[in-house]
């Protein structure tokens, strides 16, 4: 895999053999053995824009063999873009589980919540909410939310007008961009002065999601997003006098408390503890975000590493841990994100000396 926003970094990955961007997997016997740490999430995990030497769990592995030889701390990551917690519950039944691992990461970033949300991650994409291609939930008449598989068919939102014909002018944008480096680096550099673009396509998305049904109707009520980042902005944002949601976005903060009870009850069956590094970007826009995530894992024992408070100890800052151009992490982010991690192992060195994990996981139902 080749990597680049032709501004920040130039990466060349491979993928192991599981299809992810990590080390080859080391045996399940010898996980088992030793205190193995799983982190799971999206495209911070994922990390494509950074060598597999430099990532988070990669760094943790390396420290903890220095600091905390006896633990024997080993480590695997599973992640893909764009993913929530929801999407990622089949990471660890199909790969994870089988490592037994002693620690669970869910690494939470800002789009967690709506990548959660069927409705809010279909409109990001163009995708119909019903007819997701990864993992996804739904919630029944009777309100209740149930995991529902991928669809296997097309996913495009049905009755959207084809994309229209681009002019000359565009068409070659398009070559220059393909034919010369420096194009391309206009393009993004350009891009990325001016901040989000307007999308009005996703007016005609949310009218179009409305018609479907009552419910749809009823959740999309009054909110009109006019850009993509605009999808996630309210997770984020507060008026001056109370903290309000669109009635969509409180769906799909249902949606991640689904998500963290069905983690939690994988991981006590599997006799595995489990924590949430909650990244860096979690504290922008004065960490309403954090907020409302602590407000949903608090409550279910679910114990948070603060990225952002283990960068300011060290004296950096935010952006320190992100690109210029890109708000993922850097080499730097991950040694951070791992620093944080190892911080809280070294207080938490129970979970490693816990054995009451099963001889052989058992199945998922």
């Amino acid at each position: 895999m080749r990597f680049t926003n032709h501004l920040d970094f130039w990466v060349e990955s491979r993928t192991n053999s599981l299809g992810f961007l990590d080390r080859e997997p080391i045996g399940v016997e010898r996980a088992a053995a030793s205190c193995h740490v799983a982190v799971i999430g999206d495209s911070f995990v994922e990390a494509p824009h950074v060598p597999i030497t430099d990532k988070l769990h990669v760094r943790l592995e390396e420290m903890a063999a220095r600091q905390l030889p006896r633990l024997d701390v080993t480590t695997s990551a599973f992640g893909f873009h764009p993913t929530g917690q929801v999407s990622q519950l089949a990471y660890y039944d199909e790969f994870a589980r089988h490592f037994r691992p002693a620690l669970v990461v869910l690494v939470f970033v800002p789009n967690d919540f709506m990548d959660n949300s069927p409705i809010l991650s279909g409109l990001r994409m163009g995708m119909d909410p019903h007819r997701l291609r990864h993992v996804s939930a739904t919630r029944g008449a009777d309100g209740a939310i149930t995991l529902r598989p991928p669809h296997p068919g097309p996913s495009r939102l049905a009755g959207l007008p084809p994309p229209g014909r681009s002019t000359a002018r565009e068409r070659a944008a398009d070559w220059l961009a393909g034919a010369s480096f420096f194009a391309r680096w206009l393009r993004r550099k350009t891009l990325a002065v001016l901040g989000p673009l307007p999308a009005p396509e996703m007016l005609s998305w949310v009218e179009l999601l409305s018609r479907r049904s009552p419910r749809h109707a009823a959740l999309l009520d009054g909110w009109r997003p006019t850009t993509r980042s605009g999808i996630n902005e309210p997770f984020f944002a507060s008026t001056s006098t109370e903290e309000e949601l669109p009635a969509v976005h409180k769906d799909a903060l249902d949606f991640t408390a689904f998500a963290l009870d069905q983690f939690k009850e994988r991981a006590h069956r599997d006799g595995a503890a489990l924590a949430i590094l909650s990244t860096h970007s979690m504290r922008a826009r004065g960490g309403l975000g954090f907020e409302r995530m602590a407000a949903l894992a608090e409550p279910r024992g679910i114990p948070i590493i603060d990225q952002y408070g283990h960068i300011i100890r060290q004296g950096a800052e935010r952006r320190d841990a992100r690109g210029p151009h890109d708000s993922h992490w850097n080499a730097a982010g991950h040694q951070w994100a791992a620093e944080a991690v190892l911080e809280w192992l070294k207080r938490n060195q129970d979970v490693c000396a816990m054995r009451k994990r099963p001889a052989s996981p058992p199945r998922p139902p």
